[in-house]
C-alpha cells in the first residue's frame, strides 16, 4: 500500500488515466457492430468523465456538510463519492449523447455504458486499497489487512484513540474495497452475458442500477466509519431501477395480450 502516493501523486491520479483509456476502448469495441464514430464516442466519454468527477466531488462535499478538507491539497487529491458520479452520468449523459453521438439509440448507449462502468469502477477500487480507504470493521481473520501510517483507515483509528502511537500501522480491518471490487466485476460479467439475452434495449442499464447499487447498498453496512447517506442513496437508486424494470415488464406484457 502507498498512502502517500506514487512520486507524490495520489493513487487515483495515477490510475485514472489508464482506467479511462480502458473504458473508452472497451466501450468502442463493444459497439463495433453498431458502426459508431470512434472520435465522437471518445469525446462523449471524456465529457461524461468530467461531469462524473464533478458530481462525485459535489456529492462528497454534500455528505461532509460542505466542509472542505484541509489543507486544500487533500481536497484536490481525493474526496470523491461514487453515487455523485453515477447521478451525474444519469442526468447529463443523455443530453451529451444527443449532442455528440445522436446516431446511437439512447437505451443501447445506456446498456453499454452500464457494463463499462462496472469494470471501470472495479478497477478504481484498487486505488481504495492503495489509499487504505473504504474499509470495514476491525478483525483478526487471515484476510484482514493492516494499512500504513497516512492511510485513511489509519487516520480514523488514530483520531479514535485506537492506536498506541502515530508511527504504528492501523489495526487489521476488513478490506471492504475488495468486496466492492468483486461486486462490480461480477455484475459486469453477468450483464455482458445477459446482454445477448435482453428483451429490450435499456434493460441492461436498469439491471445495472438494480443489481450494482443494491449490492453496494448492502456492502455499505460494513463501512467504517458508516455513512448512512451513501447507503440510502445506493438503495434508492437500486429501488428506482427495479421499479422501472417492473413497470416496463408490466406494460410489455399488457401490450402483447
Amino acid at each position: 500500500m502507498y498512502p502517500n502516493g506514487f512520486f507524490g501523486l495520489d493513487a487515483l491520479r495515477v490510475l485514472i488515466s489508464p482506467i479511462a483509456i480502458f473504458g473508452i476502448i472497451f466501450f468502442i469495441l463493444y459497439l463495433r457492430n453498431d458502426y459508431i464514430k470512434a472520435g465522437r464516442a471518445i469525446l462523449l466519454l471524456l465529457a461524461m468523465g468530467v461531469f462524473a468527477v464533478l458530481g462525485a466531488k459535489l456529492f462528497s462535499l454534500h455528505v461532509r456538510g460542505w466542509e472542505v478538507y484541509q489543507p486544500l491539497s487533500s481536497e484536490l487529491r481525493g474526496g470523491l463519492r461514487y453515487p455523485g458520479a453515477l447521478l451525474a452520468m444519469i442526468l447529463v449523459g443523455p443530453l451529451l449523447k444527443r449532442w455528440i453521438l445522436p446516431d446511437l439509440p439512447l437505451p443501447r448507449f445506456l446498456d453499454v455504458l452500464a457494463i463499462t462502468v462496472c469494470f471501470c469502477f472495479a478497477l478504481i477500487r484498487f486505488s481504495c486499497f492503495m489509499n487504505g480507504c473504504c474499509t470495514g470493521p476491525e478483525c483478526d481473520a487471515i484476510y484482514c489487512l493492516s494499512f500504513e501510517p497516512g492511510s485513511q483507515v489509519w487516520y480514523v483509528q488514530l483520531q479514535g484513540g485506537l492506536l498506541d502511537h502515530s508511527s504504528h500501522p492501523s489495526n487489521p480491518v476488513l478490506p471492504l474495497h475488495f468486496l466492492f471490487m468483486g461486486a462490480s466485476f461480477g455484475i459486469g460479467v453477468f450483464l455482458m452475458w445477459y446482454d445477448t439475452r435482453r428483451s429490450f434495449n435499456g434493460q441492461i442499464g436498469l439491471l445495472f442500477l438494480f443489481l450494482h447499487d443494491g449490492a453496494k447498498g448492502i456492502l455499505e453496512s460494513f463501512r467504517v466509519p458508516y455513512v448512512a447517506e451513501l447507503q440510502l442513496t445506493s438503495f434508492s437508486i437500486s429501488a428506482a431501477g427495479l421499479i422501472a424494470l417492473m413497470l416496463i415488464a408490466y406494460y410489455r406484457r399488457r401490450n402483447s395480450v
